[in-house]
Parts: structure tokens; sequence; C-alpha cells
């Protein structure tokens, strides 16, 4: 995930409660510094499971690739040098001795003034080392003429021209993607090391809520935060352990993320972490023993953000409000899960677009305004949808990504070009 290099904001930027919000960038680099996290563990699992993993060791190829000289064009397997001083004019005659049909192993060897027909993909027969394209020659009878001369390996893929024997095919570090998996049968490994999926406790705080599907009464609230977390910290490439609804007991918060922290490698909790009378997350990490690194971020939405550690573990807690959840997991807990996955740089998917409207904003904050893409004119245009509003849920899913306004900026203006962070890869622009 790409930060821009933290800054202090020229105002120093408060909030009811909060003594003083840290700035988002510098807030990830204090809490990854503190932290100093890294993979979870290893573990080795088959090359087709492997697809979104991330390697734990390098991976060298035992084999070459391709394991011999073939063909990459139709026509015939040649001596070069019988070839040369071919022309139009002045074709040189070579004697056909045979044909390589794909998936063939040669029986039979090209010697001078000889040639043999092949396809693309062919293995070339030994003596060969170059292939006559099928439009520069004629066949006749049992010869074919010549009309062009050839270099030396001319359309010829060669042996380990693709990957070499003791060559590092993939290296450690990596998201295995479909092609990579793809170079993982090419070369016959069966299995390779990956590192562990970070087990993440979620937990939601709140005596208003209830879980999704059940009778909403007036004073409830259906817990969407849970769920969400959940798809994300999966999507992060780690593995969801969902420890439910707490009410407003801090004793009770404190008990389940010790659950929680004892048999996973992070928790993330969503509400309860602000500052009001209900908000009870910060007791229950003092109450536990945790550092905490950061209380309050200089951002909107999602100022209410706690970044604490319990026994090297990290422990994210969110804000309550759905659109603030969102933000607030995509700038630190996603880079936090990631580096506990293996990963260790990632670039968040970017678009650039223009701001079809004037964005107004407030000195001091990074403000993260919710945005939808249109394409007008063959300009890609970026709708701002709100700023305020992080209960409104709506405003999420009718937004392709979002849009940063820096801390010393009181606004972006209408036509200005903008970054847009997506939401996900496959965001469908619409053509207005």
């Amino acid at each position: 995930m790409h930060i821009d290099p933290p800054r202090d904001p020229p105002v120093d930027a408060r909030w009811v409660g909060f003594r003083r919000l840290t700035p988002v960038g510098e807030a990830l680099r204090r809490f990854l510094e503190v932290g100093g996290f890294g993979p979870v563990g290893v573990e080795e699992v088959p090359w087709d499971e492997s697809y979104g993993r991330v390697l734990a060791s390098d991976v060298i190829s035992d084999v070459d690739v391709p394991g011999f000289h073939r063909a990459a064009m139709d026509g015939y397997a040649v001596r070069a040098e019988d070839t040369f001083g071919a022309t139009p004019e002045t074709p040189r005659k070579l004697r056909v001795v045979g044909r390589v049909a794909v998936g063939e192993r040669p029986n039979f060897s090209i010697k001078p003034g000889e040639a043999a027909e092949l396809a693309t993909g062919s293995a070339l027969p030994e003596g060969a080392n170059a292939v006559l394209r099928v439009e520069y020659a004629k066949p006749v009878g049992g010869y074919i003429l010549v009309y062009q001369a050839v270099p030396p390996w001319r359309d010829v893929n060669r042996a380990g021209c693709d990957v070499r024997r003791g060559e590092v095919a993939l290296r450690r570090g990596r998201v295995l993607r479909a092609q990579d998996v793809g170079m993982l049968a090419l070369i016959g490994r069966r299995s390779v090391q990956v590192y562990r999926r970070p087990r993440v406790g979620v937990l939601a705080v709140g005596s208003e809520l209830v879980d999704a599907f059940t009778p909403v009464e007036v004073g409830t609230v259906v817990d969407v935060d849970r769920p969400m977390i959940e798809l994300l910290i999966r999507d992060c490439g780690g593995l969801p352990v969902d420890y439910g609804i707490v009410g407003d007991d801090a004793s009770e918060v404190g008990r389940r993320l010790g659950e929680a922290l004892e048999s996973c490698d992070m928790a993330v909790s969503t509400g309860g972490v602000s500052v009001g009378k209900a908000d009870l997350v910060v007791d229950a990490l003092r109450m536990l023993g945790a550092r905490i690194v950061v209380h309050g971020v200089a951002s909107r939405p999602g100022s209410p953000v706690a970044l604490s550690i319990l026994n090297g573990k990290p422990i994210i807690s969110l804000p309550g409000p759905p659109a603030a959840t969102l933000i607030a997991f995509h700038l630190f807990a996603r880079p936090v899960i990631r580096r506990l996955a293996g990963v260790r740089t990632e670039v968040w998917p970017c678009v650039r677009a223009r701001l079809s409207a004037r964005v107004p904003s407030k000195l001091g904050y990074r403000d993260y305004v919710r945005v939808r893409l249109v394409v007008r004119d063959g300009v890609v245009l970026a709708e701002p949808l709100r700023v305020t509003g992080s209960g409104i849920l709506s405003t999420m899913t009718e937004a392709h990504g979002f849009i940063e306004v820096p801390e010393d900026r009181e606004g972006l203006e209408e036509g200005e070009e903008v970054q847009v962070h997506l939401f996900s890869p496959h965001e469908p622009i619409g053509v207005a």
C-alpha cells in the first residue's frame, strides 16, 4: 500500500476528548516501527493451492524450460550455414530427410545439405541450428529451394531460453498470480513454501448492535462492520476469526480481546474507540496492559482509531460508523495484515481522474472523500459523494474509491487532477 511521506499538519488538529490527533502518515509509520511486524510463520502448500499466497523462499528451477531446442515458426529445420548466399535469384537446394511432428522426438539428425519439415513447437533434430520459414522455401520433389539465408538460431526457442536450470524462477515475497502458478507447473514444482496466513480476531463493540437478519427494534443497529471487515481480511491474505458482538462493558471487551490474541496473530475491533461515555475499548486495552501507540488520527472520516500492541501482537481498534470503519481499515489494518502475511511492499490500485466539483476541506485534517468514477467525452471524472456522513453505508456502495485532501489544503478545485484509490481493482466505471 502506498502512503504519502508523513508530514505534520500546519494546524494542530484536535477533536473533542483527544489531546492531539496524529497525522495519518505519522500514525502508520510510528505503529509499524514500534511493532516491527513481520510474517507469522511458514508452511508448505501444493502448487495448485498456492494462488494468492506469498512465497517464503526463492523457487529455483531444477530443469531447463524448454528442455530442448524447438521451432518458433512453421518451416524447415536447417543448418544455417547451408542457407548462406541464398536469394530468390540464386536459391540453395536442400534435401528433405524427414518430418518432425509437435510432441515427437526426432529419430534422425540433419547433415550438410539436408532439411526437415516441422511445425511451430516441434523439436529440432540434432545438427539443425535454425528454422527456415515456410514462406522462404519451395518444395520441389524431395527437395526444397531456399530463397533466403537465415542466421544461426533464427526462429528457434533454444533450450533454457524461458528458464534455465539453477535459475531463480520466482522470488521470495512474491504474491503468486495465475501466471506464477503456471510457472510452478512448467518447472515441475509440486509444492512451495509460503508464509502462513495470519489469523485475525474480529470483535464488534456496542450494546446497540445485533447480528444480521436479527429482528431490528427501535434503538438497535445491525452490525455490518464485522462481516465487511472479515471479508476484507480475507482479501488481504488473512484468516478472520469471529469473536462476535460485545456490549458496553470494558471488562468483557478486554476479556474477549485477550481471548482473541491467545489464538490469533492480531485483533481488529470496531466501535467503542472514541471518547464518549460508552467508548470503552481504550479502557479495556489499558486493563489488558496493551501499549497504546496511537489514539486518534487527523482523518475525516475515521478520527477515532487506536493502534496498540500486546505481547508483540497488533490490535487495531476502528471506529463504528461503516464508512469510517472501511476507510480506516484500508489505511491501518490492511498494511499491517499484509506485513503479517509476508507482503513486503504493495501499491494501492489507483486511477487518475479530474474532479467534477470542488471539494472543501479543513486545515489540519487529511480528508478521504468518497468518489464515483464516470467517463464523459473520453475524460475520467471523479464525482465527489461526501466527506461527512461516516454512518451512511450507501456512500460506500455507490463509490468506486476515495481521494485524499492533504492536511495543508482547504480543498481541491473543480477540474483538478486527482488520484483515486480504488476499493477494488475491478471497479466498473460508468460512461456518462
